[in-house]
């Protein structure tokens, strides 16, 4: 009797518990695969960018826009932050290779998609449901573990996935057109959790979203704010908020912005009513570098 994405994580526990499953067939797999993610992260990521799937569900066009027109103006991605996705990327690789030692039918692993022209790669279909597979921090987790993402979906998770699902509706491999699923674990606790999802609702309007966000990328007017700054404290001052904190186009959509060091880490301020007692992070435009400044009180 063949097996059901049900009972996957439990499935997939048993092989990391047991060893049962796991061959040197998956081995040999599972590295090829690797050395692709590492060759991806480390050699051919800079890349022209375009607009691609895996970014249709931007939460924030702004944002979008400006990474298809003012590439060159984006922080480059610091070497720790490289290094963050490097391993996320590694676990995803793992997870997809223990699926396949459980015993379930995994296929479609990177395969290609279009959607009205826009091309993108699924992660996989496991059991005919498709699956992108991630990585998450335990606050994260804790969001796809509660299926609360529908709710609150800071980076559009749910726009990328369902736009898998519509683009390989067609696909025998995949046998629910509506369904799909996010396979993820806790990278600090090893949790691993299936939070599945019916999109019916959201592909009704899929092509019309997809034509919407290529009409945006390809404008020449910059689309406005998707998010407002927040105040930070009782001080007068203003931030980012989370998702603009971590856009690498911040600088640009907010020309004014000045970087702060705390003990907790940067705080982004857009307005310094009161100039914080501690370290300044300034960029150098000459040299591309940063400089930590000690704030003159």
């Amino acid at each position: 009797m063949s097996k059901t994405i049900d009972t996957l994580v439990e499935d997939i526990y048993e092989v990391i518990r047991t060893g049962g499953g796991w061959n040197e067939t998956i081995s040999e797999l599972l590295g090829k695969d690797l050395s692709g993610v590492f060759d991806r992260r480390l050699v051919h990521e800079d890349r022209e960018p375009t607009l691609r799937m895996s970014n249709l569900g931007s939460p924030c066009q702004r944002k979008l826009w400006y990474s298809l027109h003012k590439s060159s103006q984006g922080e480059p991605l610091p070497p720790q932050a490289k290094f963050k996705y490097l391993y996320g990327d590694i676990l995803e690789s793992v997870l997809i290779h223990l699926a396949i030692a459980a015993g379930h039918r995994v296929e479609g692993i990177q395969s290609p998609l279009e959607i009205s022209g826009i091309k993108g790669h699924r992660d996989c279909v496991i059991d005919g449901i498709t699956v992108d597979v991630k990585s998450a921090s335990s606050f994260a987790y804790k969001k796809f573990e509660s299926g609360g993402l529908r709710g609150d979906d800071p980076f559009g998770y749910i726009s990328q996935l369902s736009s898998y699902v519509y683009a390989g509706r067609s696909d025998p491999i995949q046998s629910d057109p509506n369904v799909g699923a996010f396979l993820v674990v806790d990278k600090q606790h090893g949790h691993i959790c299936l939070d599945k999802y019916d999109f019916s609702f959201e592909l009704l309007g899929k092509e019309e979203e997809v034509e919407k966000i290529k009409a945006i990328a390809s404008s020449d007017i910059c689309p406005d704010r998707a998010f407002e700054d927040i105040p930070e404290g009782a001080s007068g001052n203003r931030k980012l908020g989370v998702n603009c904190s971590y856009c690498d186009h911040k600088a640009s959509c907010w020309p004014n912005l000045r970087t702060f060091i705390y003990s907790r880490g940067p705080v982004f301020l857009t307005t310094v009513k009161k100039e914080p007692n501690v370290p300044e992070k300034v960029w150098s435009e000459d040299t591309r570098d940063e400089d930590i400044i000690e704030v003159s009180q």
